[in-house]
């Protein structure tokens, strides 16, 4: 075989590489087509299985969705429902300021028998813990429970309450409805609400809603006295107390005595003046949003103004007794000048006595001289006796005169004293 030059070579087989290459560039292309081809179908293969998922879930969040709504309103109405039934409505109840004591005993009876009714509960024979006096005069609830005897003498709690002019003053009575809520005359709310007998209830101190925090504070004041149309007003702990202990069925007696009872009368705060929100809520309200809890160390402040109070107080009596001691020094003084004035006049006394006793002994001198001497020298001793005595009497005049200048000083410094 003949080898040719390269470019002869080149020429000749060009138009074979142009095909050549020409039937290799058609591959490549039919194997792009091919393969963009199989990329849009994949694409758009998975856009629609993407699309089927999301309206899968779509339609499965909304089905579910609307589930969760329907059984939310479902709750919130039974709730609503359960609320309503759990309201008492006084304006509903039997008016009892004009019933006698068997009218009340009669309806009580029939309050109970309805109760039972609507639990659906047979008649036990079963003893109620505790047993509820009241003590309209003492304005005070005191609650037993039964000794070994059976008898309810052993007390357990005691309340401060608030009754009013339809309170009844005698009977026994047992407790039937209780609500949390209660809507009273007056258009306001009463917490933990339980039926004595008709509209006469135990409740809470009057609020302004049926809201923990909107208690009227000016009622609250007023516990301990008789402030209410007939409810028994209580703070909200006891009131909770007796409608979380107290079985329906409980007997309630009704009496007035001076004497609050074993356990005494206890106090409630005073709240019209308690500062922000405080004077909105009950104190003994055990909500865990009761601003009282946190109000613990703020009520140190009055001990502090207490104490500023002690020490002017203290102030006043040091005073006080600096001005005794200033008035009993000055009595003191009156005392030292009175007991100078008595000096004065021993010591006066005491110079007249010294003098009287020159003179006796001058004239035993003149007795007991020598008998050698004549009666002129006796009668001039006798003159100069008589002048020397002459000389005292001025002194004791001036004595004298001194006593009645210091008494008279006395006189006027006793005279200031008593002023």
């Amino acid at each position: 075989m003949v080898r040719l030059r390269s470019p002869v070579r080149f020429r000749l087989e060009a138009p074979f590489l142009a095909i050549k290459l020409k039937n290799k560039r058609d591959v490549i292309m039919e194997k792009l087509k091919v393969f963009f081809n199989k990329k849009t179908s994949n694409k758009v293969a998975w856009i629609a299985l993407v699309t089927v998922i999301l309206v899968i879930v779509i339609a499965v969040s909304s089905t579910s969705m609307a589930s969760y709504l329907k059984k939310k309103s479902a709750l919130a109405n039974a709730e609503a429902e359960k609320e309503t039934q759990n309201v008492l409505n006084q304006e509903n109840l039997a008016d009892t300021s004009k019933m006698s004591e068997e009218e009340l005993k009669k309806l009580n009876e029939k309050e109970l028998e309805e109760k039972k009714k609507k639990d659906k509960k047979t008649t036990t024979t079963t003893k109620n813990k505790y047993y509820i006096k009241v003590n309209y005069g003492a304005q005070v609830v005191t609650i037993y429970t039964y000794d070994k005897n059976g008898k309810y003498t052993v007390p357990v709690r005691a309340c401060v309450c608030s009754t009013g002019a339809a309170t009844p003053t005698s009977g026994v009575y047992r407790l039937s409805w209780k609500a949390t809520w209660g809507k009273l005359f007056g258009n306001v709310w009463g917490h933990y609400c339980y039926q004595i007998v008709g509209d006469i209830l135990f409740h809470s101190v009057p609020y302004m809603q049926n809201r923990n925090d909107t208690l009227v504070s000016a009622y609250y004041d007023r516990l301990g006295r008789k402030d209410s149309m007939g409810c028994i007003r209580l703070t909200t702990i006891d009131a909770k107390w007796i409608f979380d202990n107290c079985a329906p069925g409980t007997q309630v007696e009704f009496y007035s005595s001076s004497n609050p009872g074993p356990l005494g009368k206890p106090t409630a705060k005073k709240i019209s003046n308690a500062p922000g929100k405080l004077k909105n809520w009950d104190p003994t309200d055990p909500d865990p949003k009761n601003p009282w809890r946190d109000y613990k160390e703020e009520e140190e402040k009055p001990d502090k103004d207490e104490d500023k109070n002690e020490t002017v107080n203290n102030e006043v009596l040091n005073s006080e007794v600096g001005n005794n001691e200033v008035g009993n020094n000055e009595v003191g003084n009156n005392e030292t000048a009175n007991t100078e004035t008595g000096n004065n006049e021993e010591n006066s006394e005491g110079d007249n006595s010294e003098i009287n006793n020159e003179v006796d002994n001058s004239q035993e001198d003149t007795e007991s001289g020598s008998t050698e001497n004549n009666e002129i020298e006796n009668t001039e001793q006798n003159i100069e006796d008589n002048t020397e005595t002459n000389t005292q009497k001025p002194t004791n005049e001036e004595n004298t005169s001194d006593k009645e200048q210091n008494n008279s000083q006395v006189v006027t410094n006793n005279e200031i004293n008593g002023l």
